[in-house]
């Protein structure tokens, strides 16, 4: 991400705020960036927040909740106000850990694991319509430990290969997958990723050269002229 530093007396603003973003909540995933690169990639603009950020976002097109390493049973665990997440009226997805703690907020259960499956596991649709479809049976990349017990009214979407449940629909635009589509071992990962952002409520596009011009723009306005000390730090949308 491109950061910027302002050593001076002025106040700091942030560059996080673009409607019509699919927001992003970073859980502590290794692949948080990941998918907001992913997202990107598919020609949408796309941020990372923290969870303590629900209320900052602005007018998002669509939510995402990343992955975490933490399970949902620590007391201490990752949370969001769910209350808030669901009043800004967009779809929403829960990925691994993502999906654990929207299964809880929908009154399901979780299960803790003793032991964690980490790999390639096979996917095998049981609906072919909203986030399946076009989608089928293909190999996807687990990361976790705990399972879902899913309410009574959540729709199953996809199972693994021993016929447990790994992707939910709780609602009309709630949904969540207990595997890593923005991985590169989910071989269709990208197709149910485009299949959500199909339903964000007007995403903005990304076009790297729009997003300099803006940062550009914003920067001069801030510094009006004064003297400014800039950190550029690399990642997805770096120089």
């Amino acid at each position: 991400m491109l950061a910027l530093a302002f050593l001076v007396s002025y106040p700091t603003v942030s560059f996080s705020h673009y409607d019509r973003a699919i927001a992003v909540f970073d859980f502590g995933s290794q692949y948080s960036q990941l998918i907001v690169r992913r997202i990107r990639e598919l020609g949408y603009q796309a941020l990372l927040h923290q969870p303590n950020q629900i209320g900052q976002i602005g007018n998002p097109s669509a939510i995402i909740l990343s992955g975490g390493p933490r399970s949902t049973a620590e007391p201490d665990a990752p949370d969001i106000d769910f209350q808030r997440l669901m009043a800004y009226g967009v779809p929403v997805l829960g990925i691994c850990y993502g999906m654990q703690l929207l299964n809880l907020k929908c009154g399901g259960r979780i299960h803790p694991g003793t032991t964690r499956e980490y790999g390639p596991a096979l996917l095998r649709p049981v609906v072919s319509d909203g986030l399946m479809a076009g989608v089928t049976d293909s190999q996807v990349w687990m990361s976790h430990s705990d399972t879902c017990e899913r309410p009574a009214s959540a729709r199953v979407l996809a199972e693994n290969q021993d016929g447990v449940p790994v992707a939910l629909q709780w609602d009309d635009r709630t949904f969540g997958i207990q595997f890593h589509p923005e991985v590169s071992h989910s071989e269709q990962g990208g197709r149910m990723l485009a299949n959500f952002l199909a339903m964000a409520k007007d995403p903005a596009p990304f076009e790297i050269g729009a997003f300099k011009d803006r940062l550009v723009a914003e920067t001069r306005e801030i510094v009006a002229g004064r003297p400014v000390v800039c950190g550029v730090s690399g990642g997805v949308d770096s120089t």
